[in-house]
């Protein structure tokens, strides 16, 4: 109902508004003049007939109406402000909540890359202490290369197991169907055919669970030989510590 109203009311360009300023305007004028014509029977001294006093008693009325509704619309129109006013701050205090909410949550990611990214740093520092020159730099590059794509790989890792799982439950939904409309499948040929296009669906989707298990054991090899990599290196770097003592 509010949301109704802010979208017809809020705006000072629109027909309802209009109507409604108009109307308002025309109460008030009739007010204005019943009160002009109360004052100035009950100012006058003459003796009034019976039609002024009708006139009179009519314009008494009409002045208490007009009036009524006038403090009934400024009423109305200040609880429609109260209530607009409540509806705004709470929208705006869900948008800044959940503004909030995303910046905390990046805020925590910042932190997390942030600490990783200094674990790498100084365990980069003690593999290198001792080293000088351009093979130092060297080393520090081949190094950074090798952690980024570990990194890299393992991301890519973690995204594939995480489809080869939805892959898999979905296999598992798709065959608990089959199986609970199996009988329903032997009776009607309609249905039977529907069981056909979702058995050839869950062979796709086998067929297509094969090929990312065969990606993630590819990557977890090349994950590993690149663990190997860094071993060596650090066994060279070792070695290299060891001589420079």
């Amino acid at each position: 109902m509010m949301s109704f109203l802010m979208k017809y009311l809020d705006d000072k360009n629109s027909p309802v508004n209009t109507v409604a300023t108009i109307v308002l305007a025309l109460v008030a004028i009739l007010f204005l003049s019943d009160v002009s014509t109360v004052y100035k029977h009950h100012s006058s001294d003459e003796v009034l007939g019976d039609g002024m006093r009708i006139r009179l008693l009519t314009a008494q009325r009409d002045m208490y109406i007009t009036g009524f509704c006038l403090f009934l619309f400024l009423l109305l129109r200040l609880v429609y402000i109260t209530l607009a006013t409540n509806l705004r701050l709470e929208k705006n205090l869900e948008a800044m909540k959940k503004q909030a909410e995303g910046a905390a949550a990046g805020y925590k990611s910042l932190l997390a890359e942030n600490e990783s990214y200094k674990k790498q740093t100084d365990k980069l520092h003690e593999l290198l202490e001792g080293e000088e020159g351009d093979d130092k730099k060297k080393k520090v590059d081949a190094l950074a290369r090798l952690v980024q794509e570990n990194a890299d790989l393992e991301e890519k890792v973690k995204t594939l197991v995480d489809k080869l799982k939805k892959a898999e439950d979905q296999v598992v939904v798709v065959t608990k169907q089959a199986e609970g409309q199996s009988s329903a499948f032997m009776k009607l040929m309609d249905e039977k055919n529907e069981s056909d296009k979702q058995l050839e669906t869950v062979k796709s989707q086998e067929v297509e669970l094969e090929y990312q298990r065969q990606q993630i054991a590819k990557l977890t090899e090349e994950r590993d030989s690149l663990k190997f990599q860094i071993q060596d290196y650090d066994f060279m770097f070792a070695e290299a510590k060891k001589k420079a003592e």
